[in-house]
């Protein structure tokens, strides 16, 4: 006989976790695309700028996976088997890929000893393997090497998935969102400490959780934001599609007029920049017409293999730089330019093959970890609380 629902368990919401919204696996393509084209055409020597767009990417995927994770939480916190569940299917999701990219690229570099494949600074395999090295980054004030630089936003992820569940779960639903305005501030106070008080460093700030929290707290607030009757009643739709472009003015008039390496900005970008990315999330939950843009078969390929395609792109355009014309990626001369774009092709079926053979039958062996719909009887958990 198959599991009853047990009449405590709150009913799901338009916007929960067994609701897929097409949309965002397109807004995830294009954060993919864009970092391709960052990496690959503006951050190299000859780079350039207008492509930069890299780190705004990587924003959004942060607020994008805090709001998917928040929206999880707060629709599968009250089973009893939450946790298990929870941490089975981040496993499967995100480990097997991940650890196959970093062996097969410090097997790589270590098998190779041209000067284009070198960096001054190189952190030990097991700080990658147990999403430590953000921590040999913070201390050394450099990224390590090149090929694996991309991998800190995963570390940082995994902290938080480690950290986020328990905050929904210790602090009541009606102190959440307080809670969590305070961990944003104090990312923005951290980042403050490092440019007046000269309290710990730039590298630090930028690659551990405490100096980026308030990003992926800015989707958690916007998976908080989605279930309340203000948003679902229609009144911030416009506003959702309007305070985004404002906000992402705002930071590149600070960034243009002040300087991308002013303490201002500095401080402030991230937090702005992320609440743009939450707000204009929301209005693609509440199916602004933008939304039709992202569900593109295009874009939700991209979306499908982007984690792969954002694990081994770095590492497939120095390769191939470093074979072909001996010397580190760039984009200089008409000999660079046709590498890099012939990089492209081969860093997309790279992706693509990584996520049918590696990614997808581990990911489906994982949702078969299922919710066992019975009600967690824990004092102050989420379920407890009105929503």
């Amino acid at each position: 006989m198959p599991p009853q629902t047990h009449p405590a368990l709150p009913p799901q919401s338009p916007y929960g976790v067994d609701r897929r919204i097409v949309a965002l696996d397109g807004m995830r393509g294009l954060m993919t695309i864009l970092v391709v084209l960052s990496h690959y055409f503006a951050e190299v020597p000859s780079g350039l700028t207008a492509l930069m767009l890299g780190r705004l990417a990587v924003e959004m995927f942060f607020v994008l996976s805090g709001f998917l994770v928040g929206t999880l939480i707060l629709d599968k916190l009250h089973n009893d088997n939450f946790f298990l569940v929870f941490y089975v299917r981040r496993i499967c999701r995100t480990l097997p890929i991940y650890f196959v990219s970093v062996l097969l690229v410090s097997a790589i570099l270590g098998a190779c000893h041209a000067a284009w494949a070198q960096d001054p600074t190189t952190f030990p395999i097991w700080g990658y393997l147990t999403f430590t090295q953000t921590f040999f980054m913070a201390n050394t004030q450099t990224l390590g090497a090149h090929w694996l630089a991309p991998t800190w936003t995963l570390a940082v992820e995994e902290h938080f998935y480690l950290l986020a569940p328990l905050t929904f779960l210790l602090v009541p639903r009606r102190h959440l969102a307080k809670v969590l305005i305070a961990v944003a501030i104090g990312a923005v106070l951290a980042r403050a400490a490092v440019q007046f008080a000269n309290v710990g460093n730039p590298i630090a700030v930028n690659v551990l959780l405490p100096g980026i929290a308030d990003i992926l707290v800015a989707g958690l607030l916007a998976a908080l934001a989605a279930k309340s009757k203000a948003v679902r009643s229609g009144r911030f739709d416009y506003a959702f599609r309007v305070a985004p472009v404002v906000l992402l003015l705002t930071v590149s008039y600070l960034g243009f007029f002040a300087g991308r390496t002013n303490a201002i900005f500095v401080i402030f970008s991230p937090l702005l920049s992320a609440t743009a990315c939450a707000l204009f999330l929301l209005a693609i939950v509440r199916n602004a017409p933008e939304a039709a843009r992202f569900r593109s078969p295009v874009l939700r390929f991209f979306g499908r293999t982007s984690y792969a395609v954002y694990l081994t792109h770095l590492p497939i355009l120095g390769l191939m730089h470093g074979l072909i014309l001996n010397e580190r990626p760039d984009i200089a001369s008409v000999s660079q330019w046709l590498v890099t774009i012939a990089a492209l092709p081969v860093c997309v079926l790279a992706g693509w093959l990584l996520t049918k053979w590696v990614e997808e039958p581990i990911t489906r062996y994982g949702r078969t970890w299922a919710w066992s719909q019975r009600p967690r009887a824990v004092r102050g958990a989420v379920v407890a609380e009105p929503t």
